[in-house]
């Protein structure tokens, strides 16, 4: 099974799924169900008579302007900013985002909450400054323990109790929205599955009647057949799926191979992605693509793409960040890439290099401008709905560019007093 869900953190915490291996030969189609992770967020009103489109470098409204917001008119680019980065966020142009995702709260098996990583008091600087671009931030609650998911989910009771949290947190968000990440790894019960779709829909449900204006969203896993989540069953009010669009080889993965392949490695990119997601009904103009900022450094038996790992890798980063907020992530791709020279895979156009010592060979796969324009392009020319960027910062602002000449900058508009 392809190990989904919020990579980056697994890999900081030393936690791995175990995935079918992929090879770089073929575009098989493989058989997807229960993928995405729908991102609901309200929309804001529509540019009607009254309303001022204005340049994104005016940053705050006049006396006589209100209800200012920045959007694009196409495809959307969302963000998500993880807590253990702390203060990276400082150092980077929020306004390139169209909604940011804070992560993460960790919900308990009897639906509290159980540990919130300081959200929202702690980052209230966070959210004023997205606040002055006009960037919702809005909470994302992941749980990934399938043990907890089962207790959980089948318990009417935890299930309520877990509504009042969530709905608690849409307050804390002053009604900016919430981000659901429940990731399951294996074939679900009707029990666990039913129990799961209660919740989303008593959820959506009280969400649309308390707050109106809130945007909610969904993580859902792309490879994942029988699995908890059944998109065709999500409420239409969450109204984005964001879709897992890296992790095709993940930490422990048995061969080393490109995260986020566009193109080949036996079905498993996302072109197959797409199509899975359109025979699970969802439309394309709901479905956004994650795209990672990490990169994956894997011991393997030769420099040869597709070889066999000999152990789990390291995280890298594209950027080198700065030791005062990651003091134990300092490995870069890009300059790894400059020390040991830059390879391209013809296959996916993802970039890896390669080196080896003593020990013997390593591979380090990640992605670059290249790629990430080649992504940006298919997400247009698919009419998908955005991206997802896991996660801000990683790039220490580097990936900016690419994403700004694929998608456009946002503009900021004002609907006069």
């Amino acid at each position: 099974m392809l190990h989904v869900g919020v990579v980056a953190l697994l890999s900081l915490i030393g936690n791995g799924c175990a995935s079918a291996p992929a090879s770089p030969d073929s575009d098989r189609a493989l058989p997807i169900a229960n993928v995405s992770q729908v991102v609901i967020d309200a929309v804001p009103d529509t540019l009607a008579s009254g309303v001022e489109e204005q340049p994104s470098n005016r940053e705050q409204p006049g006396p006589n302007e209100r209800d200012l917001y920045r959007t694009r008119s196409g495809p959307k680019v969302y963000g998500y900013f993880v807590w253990w980065t702390r203060g990276l966020w400082e150092d980077l142009d929020l306004s390139v985002y169209d909604k940011i995702f804070f992560f993460d709260v960790t919900p308990a098996s009897d639906g509290s909450l159980r540990e919130k990583n300081g959200y929202p008091e702690t980052w209230q600087r966070l959210v004023d400054r997205a606040d002055s671009f006009a960037v919702p931030v809005v909470p994302s609650m992941a749980l990934l323990d399938a043990d907890a998911l089962q207790t959980l989910f089948e318990s009417a009771e935890h299930r309520n109790r877990l509504l009042q949290s969530s709905l608690s947190l849409i307050e804390e968000s002053g009604g900016a929205g919430l981000h659901l990440d429940y990731e399951w790894f294996a074939p679900a019960t009707d029990a666990l599955r039913d129990g799961f779709h209660a919740y989303l829909d008593a959820l959506a449900e009280e969400a649309v009647k308390r707050y109106p204006k809130a945007r909610l969203s969904i993580f859902v896993p792309a490879f994942q057949p029988e699995g908890m989540i059944d998109i065709s069953r999500i409420p239409d009010a969450f109204a984005d799926v964001v879709v897992q669009g890296y992790d095709i080889h993940w930490l422990t993965s048995p061969v080393a191979g490109p995260l986020s392949p566009l193109h080949g490695w036996s079905g498993s990119n996302w072109h197959t992605i797409v199509r899975g997601m359109e025979q699970a009904s969802l439309q394309r103009d709901r479905m956004f693509l994650t795209v990672p900022y990490y990169g994956y450094e894997w011991p393997t038996d030769s420099d040869a793409p597709g070889a066999a790992t000999r152990g789990p890798a390291q995280v890298t980063t594209y950027g080198l960040l700065d030791p005062e907020h990651m003091p134990d992530m300092q490995l870069s791709s890009r300059e790894r890439a400059e020390r040991f020279g830059q390879r391209r895979d013809p296959v996916s156009g993802s970039p890896y290099y390669a080196y080896s010592d003593s020990t013997g060979w390593y591979q380090g796969w990640y992605e670059d401008p290249v790629s990430l324009a080649a992504k940006y392009r298919f997400v247009n020319e698919q009419g998908l709905a955005g991206v997802a960027v896991f996660p801000i910062g990683y790039d220490t602002g580097q990936l900016k560019r690419v994403l700004l000449e694929q998608f456009g900058s946002r503009r900021v508009a004002y609907r006069m007093r």
